[in-house]
């Protein structure tokens, strides 16, 4: 116990020399930070967002209007912009084909399928199970129906794939690679014709090859 005065001595002497020391920097407490007379101080800008920017048009799927023929052109060829966002160039289709065949099966967008079933390609569904509607004056199922979308766009998104996945374009995607590999980019005359298979009209590949000559080419800035 002798030692215990002196021990309480010693730290009694430590706790008031800590008092007397000045209070740790911090921030715009200390002198580096902020100096007498300096009531203005100006925050420099940052020279770059450092959050990064986020691409919300990449994922906002644009409408397809069908109110009228020049609408319903350029708001499909916008379509096209946003989904081409992820295709690859050697799986890309042209423009003025999509926008031709959309046409021949819409009326430029003014059927029943286009506007009920956001159909834009006559596609149809073997499935029962999905959703779908008939030709008008059908009631009964009788073994297919015409596949419904979300949205038209999503119809273009299916569009293009079956045509780069379905056996039945084989030919399509034969043409169009050996066309890429002599540098060039296909169009949609050099494709038109491989699509014998895509309807059962005769005429079809001429008339989706006449329209894109006469209706696409020249008219609209695609």
């Amino acid at each position: 116990m002798r030692y215990l005065p002196p021990i309480l001595c010693i730290l009694g002497l430590y706790f008031i020399l800590l008092g007397c020391q000045p209070p740790p920097c911090s921030d715009d407490g200390c002198p580096d930070f902020y100096k007498e007379g300096d009531d203005n101080i100006v925050i420099p800008e940052p020279t770059e967002d450092i959050r990064g920017s986020l691409e919300y048009e990449k994922y906002i799927v644009p409408v397809v209007d069908t109110s009228g023929k020049d609408e319903f052109v350029y708001s499909l060829n916008k379509c096209i912009t946003h989904l081409y966002q992820d295709v690859p160039i050697e799986k890309q289709i042209p423009r003025e084909l999509i926008i031709a065949q959309a046409a021949i099966e819409t009326g430029w967008g003014k059927s029943r399928f286009a506007n009920e079933a956001n159909n834009l390609f006559g596609i149809r569904t073997w499935n029962k199970e999905e959703e779908y509607m008939l030709p008008i004056p059908w009631t009964k199922w009788p073994g297919w129906g015409v596949k419904v979308f979300k949205t038209k766009c999503d119809s273009v998104a299916y569009y293009i794939d079956m045509i780069n996945e379905v056996y039945a374009y084989a030919e399509f995607r034969e043409v169009r690679a050996k066309i890429l590999e002599y540098g060039e980019i296909p169009n949609g005359l050099d494709l038109a014709p491989t699509l014998t298979k895509y309807a059962s009209r005769e005429n079809y590949t001429e008339l989706v090859a006449e329209l894109i000559t006469y209706n696409i080419r020249g008219v609209y800035d695609l």
